[in-house]
């Protein structure tokens, strides 16, 4: 089983677990179980993701508040600004 279906399979052993009729010492051992299990299943796919790179996806440079091509081409007559269609930050 790989980590992805044990945290799937963990978790779902989690929500049933109350419903079972287990003894309540054996339900809050099994409880503590799951959860010690999904730290480190967590922590292990965690640093998998890590190794492969997937910080550095979140650091992206934005450049802002670069004009058009266009407009540093000519001079318009027409509004720069000129309504759109969907959603953009001028409507």
């Amino acid at each position: 089983m790989n980590k992805e279906t044990t945290v799937i399979a963990l978790g779902i052993f989690v929500v049933v677990v109350p419903y079972l009729g287990i003894p309540g010492d054996w339900r809050v051992a099994l409880l503590v179980l799951a959860g010690l299990a999904l730290a480190v299943v967590g922590f292990m796919l965690r640093g998998e993701a890590l190794a492969r790179g997937g910080r550095s996806a979140r650091h992206t440079s934005f450049v802002e508040s670069v004009p058009p091509l266009a407009a540093t081409a000519a001079p318009h007559t027409e509004h720069t600004h000129e309504h759109k269609d969907g959603i953009t930050s001028l409507n």
